[in-house]
């Protein structure tokens, strides 16, 4: 059976390896061009991109995937399926129309709960108890296809987004072979249309969405906290001059009560700030332009004293 593949980061190499393991190796890999990480340094391809080429996997990285040129060198791979995971654009209807088999989507979450473009980072800030993967036929209406398997995972209570992303992946990778196996024994898996009325939405972060609210209660903070982590990271401002841009890493609500934003104690392993009616206790942080540190040394270093405020 031919297949070309469809991804770009960590999230779709496990699928991609999982695939090479299980003898399903891709006629073709589409990945997006090389991207430079750095202003003056030197242009990166993606995870997947080197998987394919350490594989020996012809690969193509369209900047439209949808474009006629693009569109005709996907023709021309003559592939029964389309396998999808985290790719990044939308395939049009000429696009899905190629394969004989149709198109699959690996998805980090269970559908139909947290379509869209951040379902692990939804599913933390939401206080989901699980969440899972999805393997489901593309149609034009976003992650709306019918579901051909699924995996259950308990999200555990201070999981990151990282964490959890990297479990997910794996987990995908083994659904996606089970699928993958299946259409190439002639069998077609089982297609159960999702719930409509049970779908939720989740859209990319903005650099907004990851300013830290000090009104809001602290179990959201750390949530936000740990659904951000590593990219793009909480933000909160000391209330200095000039003011202490930074990053926090790792915190928990614990009980207690001050003004929001203000320090309110220095413990052991930390410092604890007013919230919505309770306090967040910071573990670990990042100051700009600096390294990781936990929150202890923050407080030596700095003298954060209780009082301060953060904006």
């Amino acid at each position: 059976m031919r297949i070309v593949f469809f991804g770009s980061h960590a999230f779709a190499r496990e699928s991609l390896d999982a695939m090479l393991a299980a003898g399903f190796a891709p006629a073709l890999v589409v990945t997006p061009p090389p991207a430079r990480r750095r202003r003056r340094g030197a242009e990166e391809p993606t995870t997947v991109h080197a998987r394919a080429d350490e594989a020996r996997i012809p690969v193509a990285t369209p900047a439209k995937v949808n474009a006629p040129d693009s569109l005709a060198r996907l023709r021309e791979a003559d592939a029964d399926l389309f396998v999808v995971a985290q790719y990044g654009q939308i395939l049009s209807e000429q696009l899905l129309s190629i394969p004989r088999l149709g198109t699959i989507n690996v998805h980090a979450s269970l559908l139909p709960r947290h379509r869209g473009a951040t379902p692990v980072a939804a599913a933390i800030l939401a206080g989901d108890r699980e969440t899972g993967v999805t393997i489901q036929r593309t149609v034009l209406r976003l992650d709306a296809g019918p579901i051909l398997a699924a995996r259950r995972v308990a999200i555990a209570p201070e999981e990151d987004a990282e964490a959890l992303t990297a479990r997910l992946a794996l987990l995908g990778g083994e659904a996606l072979v089970e699928v993958v196996r299946a259409f190439a024994s002639g069998r077609r898996p089982e297609e159960t249309p999702q719930d409509e009325a049970l779908a939720t939405h989740c859209r990319k972060l903005k650099p907004e969405d990851a300013r830290v609210d000090w009104a809001r209660p602290a179990a959201e903070i750390a949530r936000l906290v740990r659904a951000l982590r590593p990219e793009p990271g909480a933000r909160a401002s000391l209330r200095r001059e000039p003011p202490i841009d930074l990053e926090i890493r790792r915190a928990v609500a614990v009980p207690g009560q001050a003004a929001p934003g203000a320090v309110a104690a220095v413990v052991r392993d930390g410092f604890d700030v007013g919230a919505g009616g309770d306090l967040l206790r910071v573990l670990e942080l990042t100051p700009a332009a600096k390294r990781p540190m936990s929150a202890r040394d923050f407080v030596n270093g700095y003298r954060l004293a209780v009082g301060e405020r953060f904006a």
